[in-house]
């Protein structure tokens, strides 16, 4: 039937051929790292001798009134967890080195400890797997804390001669190190809103100790660098951090956009700008998704709360906005350095969003790249269930689930979701039905 307009004009012959329909699987580069991450506190258990050990005893400290205690038993299972991440066809593995287990005194180095984490690199290696290494994920060793921890005078000179000692030992099994995983995240929770130990909130306090992160990067960079180059092998060096989205809520208002622009300089780039040229990569860990809408007459609500609007969240209330990790990466894509996604993922306990969230997000990721963005890989936090700081196990984050009572490991169908997407090195067409493309399955 001919469609026209009263005039008599076929408005359908005037539109453009459509353009075919892509069936084919959204590849990423050759060499494209897939795979998961962990980090020491939250999955090995038993760690007695860091600052969280007695936190989490005090009382009103984990929202659900846990502690991490065996957490996930992986110190002693970290050869199942691996087996599992290869089984789901994943070519790399981020973890983090327990610092109070490998200098438990102060300028004393655990060889049992020194020994176990070499086996755990040479596993992964044993696997095909590539290593980025975290060299420190929030946790300190009590010793440290009782010198005052990130505030002592030598607190800049204690992590570097640690970084120093890990690189001497495990240089051979790292492909990336990351110095330092979100000193962003740190410094509000700890020294902030003081929900993390020591329990401060202190805006005098902050400035201090973020100025001691960006010394210790900077130290540990050279570190590094002076104890692996010449080797032959490429030394990889950056931070992983918690890039965050921020949108005015109201899109005319002017105080919204200038806080908008002071937010995103403050948390997402100060820490860059403060350690220029000394990052090879650049890290993304991309959880959150802020609306700012500023109140002045109430200073501390300044993020708009999206339950209000009944907007889709985690088990963790965050929203869940997975598109706007490709602003993330287009706003880090400035410092033209390689990137990685070093942490992505959704609190999730029935798994009913995750396929979702990982296809969407991966998606976004393949514009960036498509966009020209040096884009090497992609880390899903988590691989496992595991003891979330403050929330304590509330938030279920793992492609594979953890039965806390047995230990048992069991994987969601995220997992194969995900397994799909690393063995093909690309979206496979029919996955994109999870994101509302007309596919038939």
């Amino acid at each position: 039937m001919m469609q026209k307009t009263p005039q008599g004009i076929d408005y359908l012959s005037e539109l453009p051929e459509v353009r075919p329909h892509i069936h084919e699987t959204r590849k990423f580069p050759d060499g494209f790292l897939w795979g998961s991450a962990t980090s020491s506190h939250q999955v090995e258990g038993d760690n007695r001798n860091n600052d969280w050990w007695d936190w989490e005893k005090a009382s009103g400290h984990i929202i659900d009134g846990t502690v991490s205690g065996a957490a996930c038993e992986q110190y002693t299972r970290y050869e199942e967890d691996l087996d599992l991440a290869k089984s789901l066809h994943q070519n790399a593995h981020r973890l983090s080195i327990e610092w109070s287990r490998i200098e438990p005194e102060e300028g004393k180095w655990d060889i049992d400890a020194t020994v176990h984490y070499r086996r755990v690199l040479e596993a992964a290696k044993a696997r095909g797997m590539q290593v980025m290494l975290t060299c420190w994920h929030f946790t300190l060793p009590k010793w440290f804390v009782a010198k005052g921890g990130l505030e002592s005078q030598d607190a800049v000179e204690c992590f570097e001669r640690y970084v120093r000692y890990l690189a001497v030992e495990y240089g051979d099994l790292v492909d990336q190190w990351v110095t330092i995983n979100e000193p962003m995240i740190y410094l509000v929770q700890s020294y902030g809103i003081g929900v993390w130990p020591p329990g401060v909130s202190s805006p005098f306090k902050s400035v201090h100790v973020f100025s001691a992160m960006c010394r210790a990067h900077r130290r540990a960079y050279k570190a590094i660098h002076g104890v692996l180059d010449g080797r032959g092998a490429p030394v990889v060096v950056g931070i992983a951090q918690n890039v965050i989205t921020f949108e005015p809520y109201r899109k005319q208002s002017l105080i919204d956009t200038l806080f908008v622009w002071f937010a995103d300089r403050t948390f997402n780039h100060q820490f860059f700008i403060w350690t220029r040229g000394l990052h090879d990569f650049i890290g993304i860990n991309y959880y959150f998704h802020y609306r700012v809408k500023v109140r002045p007459t109430k200073v501390s609500q300044f993020f708009y709360e999206v339950h209000t609007e009944n907007r889709e969240t985690s088990d963790l209330g965050w929203e869940i906005n997975a598109p706007a990790i490709f602003d993330a990466i287009m706003a880090m894509a400035r410092y033209k350095l390689p990137i990685f996604i070093t942490e992505h993922g959704v609190a999730n306990a029935d798994d009913g969003k995750r396929p979702r969230v990982l296809v969407a997000a991966l998606k976004e990721v393949y514009h960036a790249i498509r966009a020209g963005v040096d884009i090497r890989g992609y880390f899903h936090w988590s691989l496992i269930d595991n003891f979330e700081w403050e929330k304590g196990y509330t938030g279920r984050f793992g492609l594979v689930a953890i039965d806390f009572q047995t230990q048992k490991r069991t994987p969601r169908r995220s997992a194969y979701v995900y397994a799909d997407i690393c063995k093909e090195n690309g979206i496979p067409h029919t996955l994109l039905r999870f994101v509302g493309h007309g596919v038939r399955w």
